[in-house]
């Protein structure tokens, strides 16, 4: 219970550092958008008269000053600005609604992703017809002149439009899912976010790799099955094999608990090599993906505390300090050293 409650497994947690800092900034300029428009446009409302005569003409209610400017070319401007910015809080508030929505799973996220790149680009391209409507700039005969440029455009943005079609295949196919564990063209990493034209993928360095969606040809997914992980341990050489395989048999379980990401049992596998070191045993484990390098490493860590627990050797790479003796080793004398010289210059 207490363990649930540090950290619930709610959507505020499920996001990185960089998206809370954003959604915070965001929220708050949202906010005072909102707030500083609502009080502007009611100064009449709430008995700012004053101040509403000076800001939108004698007797005028900012919401009546508001429809007026929306409809004048005059204010070019002031409307560009109110378009940019309810264009910012719509998209703000719709993408917030899908994360929301859709921040349960692998797949959830994953369509959740293409929505949120679906919709800036939607609301790019309404704000862009808005921002020319104001303008004064026809947009109703843009768009019905678009049939003679279609061949235009599309010969100029045929990656383009590649990258879209293969983004949405990509996802209703199901090929991988936000989250998941895949090599694209030899670069593994955590798959990040599917947009309509391209897919993020991030390494566990932090890297992240921009890949287009029409590029992606060939994709190992590592997260769909589970993957079988071999890890070798080195015991000295003089050892008993047998001796040292009876006390394995009995840690086995109790390392197994310890290791709760390990799915099923730990299996020993036996000899796997007769190294100069001594016997290197192996074992294997069945787990996730993500978590195979963490688990290599506990279980390495386990049967050490094992062996030492049992006084059995774990042979580790030394190195030999030698104390030199003064009584050893003879001085090269004035003609030696000119022998030597010779000999160093004639094999330069």
């Amino acid at each position: 219970m207490a363990k649930k409650l540090q950290n619930p497994a709610t959507w505020w947690n499920s996001q990185t550092s960089k998206q809370k800092r954003y959604f915070i900034i965001a929220l708050i300029f949202s906010i005072i958008i909102l707030a500083l428009s609502c009080f502007v446009l009611t100064t009449k409302e709430i008995g700012l008269t004053a101040w509403s005569n000076y800001l939108f003409g004698e007797g005028n209610s900012g919401w009546y000053w508001f429809s007026q400017q929306l409809k004048s070319t005059g204010a070019v401007l002031l409307q560009v600005v109110i378009i940019a910015a309810l264009a910012f809080m719509i998209s703000f508030i719709v993408n917030l609604i899908i994360g929301l929505i859709t921040w349960r799973g692998k797949r959830s996220k994953t369509i959740g992703s293409l929505f949120k790149s679906l919709i800036k680009y939607a609301i790019t391209i309404i704000s862009i017809g808005f921002i020319l409507r104001a303008f004064g700039i026809d947009v109703a005969s843009i768009v019905a002149g678009i049939g003679i440029i279609t061949l235009i455009i599309g010969l100029g943005c045929q990656s383009l439009i590649s990258d879209i079609v293969s983004g949405v295949f990509l996802v209703f196919d199901d090929f991988f899912d936000v989250g998941d564990v895949v090599v694209i063209d030899g670069f593994r990493g955590t798959i990040t976010e599917i947009g309509l034209r391209s897919t993020k993928v991030q390494d566990w360095a932090g890297n992240i790799k921009s890949i287009n969606n029409s590029q992606i040809i060939s994709v190992t997914n590592l997260s769909r099955l589970t993957t079988s992980i071999v890890v070798n341990f080195v015991v000295g050489r003089n050892e008993d094999v047998q001796h040292v395989e009876a006390i394995i048999a009995e840690a086995l379980p109790l390392i197994k608990k310890k290791l709760p990401k390990v799915i099923g049992p730990i299996s020993y596998i036996g000899v796997s090599n007769l190294k100069e070191s001594g016997i290197e045993l192996a074992f294997s484990l069945i787990c996730n993906e993500n978590d195979r390098y963490q688990i290599n490493r506990d279980m390495t860590r386990e049967l050490l505390l094992v062996m030492r627990e049992h006084q059995i050797e774990v042979p580790f790479s030394s190195t030999a300090i030698y104390k030199k003796d003064e009584n050893v080793g003879k001085s090269a004398s004035e003609e030696e050293k000119k022998t030597a010289e010779e000999l160093i210059k004639k094999n330069r």
